[in-house]
């Protein structure tokens, strides 16, 4: 009877740890044709809600998770489960996919994160036909209303201009040039979901000055872009 006892109190106490935990599982995909991406660091933060009403909730962290998609996109995390937690999940951008925003989910939720590749250009500014050291230009990357982001300048002649700071503010960099000797590269990541892929100027010579930009720059998704800017 003793040994009875203890192995029905034994299978009580792992069924009702069990009971104590949930598994947290979701997938990370390309929001263009829903293909699964391995190898993508996911942050998860448990939370926990207190109190009720417009002012009287507020949360605490139960604790921070890290966990890496599989060759086929998905994850899986178990945890010990609370009452009223959720989940907040958020993927940094890395140099090939953009970021999935912070955003919280039940901890049953199918999750699903929904990413763009990311496009490389390589943009080749050069000065094929100076006039003086007043020459000016200003190039920069357009891609509508879904934000790019410049990666690198590389200058093999003048170096390029850089915002004046204030004070307690750095400076910045700025992808404009003055002088005769303009010979520059400068590196663009672009989400795959912009709807524009456009090279923009403002220039100077002889005094005079012009604005305007490409024509959608053609593009393969898997490989380094180039495009020459001669002006």
């Amino acid at each position: 009877m003793i040994v009875i006892s203890t192995l029905i109190f034994t299978l009580y106490s792992c069924s009702k740890d069990e009971d104590n935990y949930v598994t947290i599982r979701g997938r990370v995909e390309r929001e263009i044709n829903g293909e699964g991406i391995a190898n993508q660091n996911v942050f998860l933060d448990l939370k926990q809600a207190h109190g009720s009403g417009q002012y009287g909730t507020y949360y605490t962290l139960i604790e921070s998770k890290l966990v890496k998609t599989d060759p086929n996109g998905n994850f899986s995390l178990t945890v010990k489960s609370e009452d009223r937690m959720f989940v907040e999940v958020y993927k940094e951008m890395d140099d090939n996919y953009s970021t999935f925003e912070l955003k919280s989910f039940n901890p049953s939720d199918n999750i699903v994160l929904k990413v763009n590749k990311l496009i490389k250009f390589k943009i080749y500014v050069n000065n094929v036909n100076p006039f003086d050291s007043n020459d000016y230009v200003l190039a920069y990357f357009y891609s509508g209303i879904v934000q790019n982001f410049r990666t690198k300048i590389e200058n093999f002649g003048v170096h390029n201009n850089f915002t004046i700071a204030s004070p307690g503010i750095p400076s910045i960099q700025d992808t404009s040039w003055n002088g005769t000797n303009v010979n520059s590269i400068i590196y663009y990541s672009v989400p795959e979901d912009a709807l524009e892929y456009k090279v923009g100027w403002i220039k100077r010579k002889n005094g005079i000055e012009s604005n305007g930009s490409t024509n959608d720059l053609p593009f393969q998704v898997d490989q380094e872009n180039e495009y020459y800017f001669n002006y």
